[in-house]
């Protein structure tokens, strides 16, 4: 299972944007969300998008940044 998020350059979190779900869900989600890989896929984006393994614990986000 995989979860994908979105990390919120402003408030320095990431914020989930699924719940855990497939890997064929997961890069669904994504490639609508990046535009296939084109747009907010890195840091250097400021806010973007990456998929992790479910239960993946973030350092920066302790719960806030989750829909």
């Amino acid at each position: 299972m995989y979860v994908v998020r979105l990390y919120d350059y402003f408030d320095h979190q990431w914020i989930d944007v699924t719940g855990p779900v497939s890997k064929e869900e997961a890069e669904r989600v994504y490639n609508k969300e990046t535009n296939n890989g084109t747009k907010m896929t890195s840091i250097a984006n400021k806010d973007y998008y990456c998929i992790f393994p479910a239960g993946t614990q973030m350092v920066f986000s302790n719960g806030f940044g989750e829909r």
